[in-house]
């Protein structure tokens, strides 16, 4: 009996380990919101630049940003950003101390449309975020538009590339390798589960027949 309720107890634990690994497994790479649709979070505010429909819009030579002194507590800093006129010379400053080229540091190349430009900012050396400055374009006819800034630990942007439209033939269909799912720690989680309940319900049946 005592070894019973031994084993019903540890079944029941490793169900509960198992559920949380459930709950938790997108959750791994925590976020902090430095500034979103175009409103900080903390007390940054904007130096040079203006708010436009939920971004910050700025001047190509010199956009600035107060960051609020936030701390680095992450590997990446993940900025949501769009650029129009040549953007081959952008350059992001933090702190004035921390610059990135987008091109030669980053291999980013800025367009009208948005990308997530990931900083390692951590691997810099920054602890925390003072001044940000959008700047190394013309003045006059390049503008920045910024609308989200935020800390990560996930390196990967969190905009998509558009997709592209591929045609598989026969000839091609059995050449294509199959993939891992993106589920997998949850699927494993799930099966784990589903095992301690059959060993709880047989512990039952036992139970019953004696």
């Amino acid at each position: 009996m005592r070894n019973s309720k031994m084993l019903k107890g540890i079944t029941t634990m490793i169900v509960a380990v198992f559920l949380m690994m459930v709950m938790t497994a997108t959750a791994f790479a925590a976020t902090k919101d430095i500034l979103k649709d175009g409103a900080f979070s903390g007390t940054g505010f904007i130096n040079a630049g203006q708010l436009v429909d939920g971004t910050i819009q700025g001047p190509g030579n010199w956009t600035q940003l107060n960051l609020g002194d936030t701390a680095v507590d992450a590997a990446y800093l993940h900025i949501i950003v769009k650029a129009t006129g040549d953007t081959a010379m952008a350059q992001f400053v933090f702190s004035d101390a921390y610059t990135f080229n987008l091109v030669a540091d980053l291999g980013v190349t800025l367009t009208e449309e948005y990308q997530d430009v990931v900083v390692p900012i951590q691997k810099a050396g920054a602890t925390s975020l003072s001044w940000g400055n959008f700047t190394g374009l013309d003045g006059g006819s390049s503008v920045y538009t910024i609308k989200d800034i935020f800390l990560s630990d996930d390196a990967e942007s969190t905009i998509t590339a558009p997709a592209t439209e591929v045609t598989v033939t026969e000839d091609t269909a059995t050449d294509v390798p199959k993939t891992g799912s993106s589920n997998t720690v949850a699927i494993i989680s799930l099966v784990g589960m589903l095992g301690c309940a059959f060993v709880l319900l047989g512990q039952k049946k036992v139970k019953s027949v004696f």
